[in-house]
């Protein structure tokens, strides 16, 4: 009887490893078949595939088209908008039809962009809050009979519905938009090489009029520039005789920057001190300013900054597709070749006089 049964434990024991064999078996062809899908399917991404395989596996393994600083770039997101901007060139006929490589260079240019300003937007603690996304919703709404047409418009333009189009375009828009607010709102010193100054400045305006000479217009304004030098508040004055909407607010234009006001009033008022009021009328094309600068402070043109971060960043596209950056990267390489080859003219230059220095 022992015999039979330690004979039937033996059956058992080899019959359950022979099972176990055969589900590693399964599990290594399986392994072997999952390997064999993602090599293919990373060649095919690599060639710029947007088969469904090839979307399945990038969407999967979360694959990238490219990477700028480390960050990755979604492939799939990369296909996406390609499709996208080549559906909306299509649809527009009477534009300027660009190249293949032309309608790449937008979208993963854009892409890493977007990247790029997700995270520095980290570093300055901004995000895109709900009424924002609401606000600029409803402005997209108000531009059609109702929710179902906004959405049938956004399908045949991009074919994207009303909730991709908000993640796609809006959030990304409204992200850069308030990172360059906080940005710009952010001082630097005077003496950051980036530094831009900013006044804020007040005025009060006589315009010209077919009802009054200009002489009488100058003669009314230097009364008041008088009042003014002697106590008077300039806000009140503002308010009485200013003949713009700044009137209601004091004369208060807020704060700028070079390049925002005509050049007869800018030069006057970016050659004031901050609470420093002019002596003199300013005349532009708009009549005759009295203005004074409230105060001064420099920061960093958002434009200008992310330029820069866009060039030094560390571009790695990982695709078969063209590079818009390497253009960025030979004027660089130029510059560079230029800078050196001036420097070697001088040293020759340096050199030559050396040699032909008259003896005392």
């Amino acid at each position: 009887m022992e015999e039979k049964q330690g004979g039937s434990t033996k059956k058992e024991g080899m019959k359950l490893g022979a099972l176990q064999a055969f589900a590693m078996g399964v599990v290594a062809i399986l392994v072997l078949v999952a390997i064999s899908a993602l090599i293919y399917g990373v060649v095919s991404v690599k060639k710029v595939s947007d088969s469904g395989f090839s979307m399945q596996v990038a969407k999967t393994f979360n694959l990238s088209a490219a990477k700028i600083n480390g960050l990755s770039v979604s492939y799939v997101d990369y296909i996406d908008d390609l499709q996208t901007l080549e559906k909306f060139y299509a649809e527009q006929a009477d534009l300027p039809q660009p190249s293949e490589d032309e309608v790449s260079d937008q979208v993963i240019s854009r892409l890493m962009a977007n990247t790029l300003i997700a995270n520095i937007a980290k570093d300055y603690d901004v995000e895109v809050l709900d009424d924002d996304v609401d606000e600029m919703k409803a402005q997209l709404l108000s531009q059609f009979p109702d929710e179902a047409a906004a959405e049938a418009e956004l399908m045949t333009r991009y074919g994207w519905s009303l909730e991709k189009y908000i993640a796609k375009v809006i959030k990304p828009l409204l992200l850069e938009q308030n990172l360059q607010k906080v940005f710009e709102e952010s001082t630097v010193d005077e003496s950051d090489e980036n530094a831009e100054r900013q006044i804020k400045a007040s005025h009060i305006l006589f315009k010209l009029d077919s009802n009054t000479s200009k002489k009488d217009t100058e003669i009314a304004a230097n009364e008041v520039l008088k009042q003014i030098k002697d106590g008077t508040d300039f806000a009140e004055m503002a308010t009485k005789y200013g003949t713009d909407a700044t009137k209601d607010v004091g004369g208060d234009l807020g704060w700028f920057s070079k390049g925002s006001m005509v050049p007869e009033f800018e030069e006057a008022v970016f050659a004031l001190k901050p609470s420093e009021l002019r002596d003199e009328l300013v005349e532009t094309q708009f009549g005759y300013h009295i203005v004074k600068v409230e105060d001064e402070r420099y920061v960093q043109d958002f434009v200008t900054f992310m330029d820069q971060q866009i060039k030094s960043a560390e571009v790695k596209i990982l695709i078969n597709i063209h590079n818009p950056f390497e253009s960025l990267i030979d004027l660089e390489d130029d510059e560079e070749d230029v800078e050196s080859d001036e420097l070697e003219e001088v040293e020759e230059d340096s050199e030559d006089t050396e040699e032909v220095t008259p003896q005392e």
